[in-house]
């Protein structure tokens, strides 16, 4: 596995190494990668349903849905990219290479 983490160790390029990440980051993380788009999916879906065929007439509403639904999601994507880049690089949000392994 290839992952980015602070070299606390030391460690060089082709040593196992045993790798720190705190509970509480992997699960706030798995939330925001997986919980957040998967959210704006639902809301995208049900705003391109129901309030969007008052505002575009002439348009199955399952088409609306499905394209809003897609919208939200893809727009989520690009919001946890800036949201992660934008957070920086620290040892409470990366996981830290605690010590080289024999």
């Amino acid at each position: 596995m290839e992952i980015v983490a602070f070299n606390k160790a030391g460690a060089e390029a082709g040593q196992k190494v045993k790798v720190l990440i705190r509970s509480s980051v992997y699960m706030k993380g798995t939330m925001i990668i997986y919980g957040i788009p998967a959210l704006a999916l639902v809301l995208g879906a049900v705003f391109g349903k129901e309030f969007m065929p008052e505002l575009i007439t002439g348009r199955d509403p399952d088409i609306l849905s499905a394209i809003f639904g897609f919208g939200f999601l893809i727009l989520s994507f690009i919001g946890v990219k800036i949201w992660s880049n934008l957070k920086g690089d620290n040892t409470e949000t990366r996981p830290v290479i605690e010590e080289i392994l024999g």
